[in-house]
């Protein structure tokens, strides 16, 4: 991509072709002087001054070049999360072991059919839900939404690469009406409480809306910048659906898993309804949640490698394109390596905290749904306020995440530093996330729209189903193919904007040095940019 210089170069001073060249001496902060014509892939040496500021940087080591702060070889950090992590795993693969071969035995010996009422796996003989559809057809209807859904997919990342601005407008404001209409609906169906809530949070935003204007032109430079590098470096999307398709393999392995354990240590025993319920003792609680713990703890592993991947790969354009370094042959490989090996240990100690309060959030919810009233409102209300600073240590890790992705840190370091960036940078990060999350998660929603209306129109020309619980699932199963397929790209897109977000604030003299153009354009929109932190 080639932007047009803002404005005209300096006078450059001319070297006779048989003298060597030499590049000026370091500059102070704030100061910058231009490499010949035509030579910005070889920049002049750039030196950090804060003497301008008064002060020494808060965190991190000042180096000479933008190579030496990139850290190639970073060494192993938080071992022991690593090694907590396998051993928690080598427990899960045990439990698995048990529940599948119990599965097994089970199957083995119940011959019965699903509606049988003698059944024991149907006692009630309650019929079973079916989708009434070859695997072949249902295979062949996947295949076609998913292909339809990845065009669209990339279609919308287009039009976020041509048309950043209008984007980012159009979907703040259908947000902004999402708001007023559900609301609306909520008061038509007597819902008033709800309805006055969201009517708040729709003025609120409609406020937000008006002081963030001046801000969309910023947002909408990074969003035009980080889809093309997405184009160029289509490795992140690569890793975005091998991380989706691990993901569903995992959430199969569980779910089979935890239907085994539960066969194995629990029973089944008649409740005052005349209905059955399982029984479980004491110990089998404490393996069922630690499944839960499992689930949420890998889930979160395998999330974020995918992102500390994406955004080591957008950190190594920052300070590597434009350097005789240069990113390497195979950049989305070289990331993918340092989060699965020196950074796995700072991922898997984030991804503990996760796991942790999303396990204790599931216990309350159990405690909220129980017979006790007073218990189970206490539970609720501690389980909303947990749910708020699981938000708010999601978000903050988001951050963490691209410290460790950059400079190889521990989680602790990248944390204590992620906190410094928010104290100085932390409103314009939230406001930038909302413009350009607006973007993001309503082209997810339109698109898995689209491909459900693909699918109904599909199911009806070429399938010629008439049953409408199956036409419904089919359809529903569409939308959030369509769906997925979208947010695997605006994933990437999300981790290239959130890189380029920190090392900006951390280092704008990087983008300076080597991409001076798109300095320049970030620099007339957001000047504070030229400070650093």
């Amino acid at each position: 991509m080639s932007y047009p210089p803002p404005y005209p170069p300096p006078p450059q001073q001319y070297y006779p072709p048989q003298q060597p060249q030499y590049y000026p001496p370091p500059q102070t902060a704030g100061t910058y002087s231009p490499a010949p014509s035509g030579q910005y892939n070889q920049p002049p040496t750039y030196e950090h001054n804060y003497s301008n500021y008064g002060r020494e940087p808060e965190y991190g080591q000042v180096h000479s070049t933008v190579a030496e702060k990139w850290n190639r070889k970073p060494k192993f950090q938080d071992l022991w999360a690593v090694i907590l992590f396998i051993i928690h795993f080598i427990g899960f693969i045990v439990l698995s072991y048990i529940g599948i071969k119990e599965l097994m035995n089970k199957k083995n010996q119940n011959n019965t059919s699903p509606n049988n009422p003698n059944d024991p796996n149907n006692p009630d003989g309650t019929p079973n839900i079916e989708i009434k559809l070859d695997s072949a057809s249902l295979i062949a209807l996947l295949v076609v939404v998913g292909i339809f859904g990845f065009v669209i997919s990339l279609l919308y990342m287009l039009l976020m690469q041509r048309f950043p601005k209008p984007l980012i407008r159009i979907t703040l404001y259908l947000s902004i009406a999402f708001y007023f209409a559900a609301a609306a609906a909520f008061a038509l169906f007597k819902q008033y409480i709800s309805a006055i809530f969201l009517a708040i949070f729709g003025i609120f935003y409609l406020i937000c809306a008006f002081t963030w204007r001046d801000r969309i032109p910023f947002a909408a430079i990074l969003l035009e910048t980080i889809t093309t590098l997405t184009k160029k470096y289509y490795g992140t999307i690569i890793m975005g659906f091998v991380g989706l398709i691990v993901q569903v393999g995992w959430s199969i392995w569980w779910i089979v898993t935890l239907i085994g354990a539960k066969d194995k240590f629990c029973e089944e025993v008649p409740d005052t309804k005349g209905g059955t319920s399982l029984s479980c003792s004491q110990p089998t609680i404490y393996v069922l949640l630690y499944l839960v713990f499992s689930f949420y703890w890998t889930s979160q592993v395998i999330k974020t490698i995918i992102h500390v991947t994406d955004a080591g790969v957008f950190a190594t354009f920052y300070f590597l394109e434009g350097t005789p370094q240069g990113t390497g042959s195979v950049p989305t490989l070289s990331s993918l390596k340092r989060a699965c090996t020196t950074s796995i240990g700072s991922i898997c100690y984030g991804s503990l905290i996760i796991a942790i309060l999303n396990t204790t959030r599931f216990i309350l919810r159990s405690f909220a749904r129980g017979d006790d009233g007073v218990c189970g409102f206490i539970a609720a209300c501690l389980e909303c306020l947990l749910s708020w600073i699981e938000s708010l240590v999601q978000y903050f890790n988001h951050y963490a995440y691209v410290q460790v992705a950059i400079y190889g840190k521990s989680y602790c370091e990248s944390a204590k530093d992620t906190w410094r960036l928010i104290k100085d940078r932390g409103v314009e990060a939230i406001i930038n996330d909302n413009l350009i999350g607006n973007v993001l998660a309503m082209g997810a929603i339109f698109i898995g729209a689209l491909c459900a209306l693909f699918g109904f129109g599909y199911i009806h020309l070429f399938l010629k189903i008439t049953d409408g619980t199956t036409i419904f699932i089919l359809v529903i199963i569409s939308f959030f193919l369509g769906f997925m397929m979208t947010v695997v790209i605006t994933d990437v897109i999300d981790s290239g904007v959130t890189t380029t977000f920190v090392a900006l604030a951390e280092d704008p003299n990087a983008l300076k040095r080597t991409k001076p153009q798109l300095f320049e354009r970030i620099r007339r929109e957001w000047p504070r940019v030229v400070q650093g932190m």
